[in-house]
């Protein structure tokens, strides 16, 4: 059989390294967002473990604490490396325009 299958959106978020079901937020009113939406997300996004392991190594060389700000943030992928480099609240604003990357990332990082 030569039939191609197409990756699921939990199978994506594995693969960039997000936690599982972090795109499946409610959304309109729906308990799910369309796949759609979800697979142009985190097409959009960042691979989280090359990051986190850049931003680990960054935050071991600051002399204080230090917050970060995100511009055209996406789905919070800077925020969440951030937040696990160097502690829950720390990633203090993140910006984005489309609608549904800010849904994700005030669900899961916060206002």
């Amino acid at each position: 059989d030569e039939r191609v299958r197409r990756l699921t959106p939990l199978e994506c978020e594995r693969l960039q390294g997000f936690p599982d079901g972090w795109t499946d937020i409610p959304y309109k009113g729906k308990d799910h967002p369309p796949d759609s939406v979800r697979y142009k997300a985190l097409g959009n996004s960042i691979a989280i473990p090359f990051w986190f392991y850049l931003l680990r190594r960054i935050s071991a060389q600051y002399e204080r604490p230090a917050t970060l700000g995100s511009l055209f943030d996406g789905i919070g992928g800077f925020p969440l490396c951030w937040e696990r480099c160097n502690g829950k609240g720390t990633a203090i604003w993140a910006s984005e325009i489309e609608e549904f990357p800010m849904a994700v990332t005030k669900l899961r990082i916060g206002e």
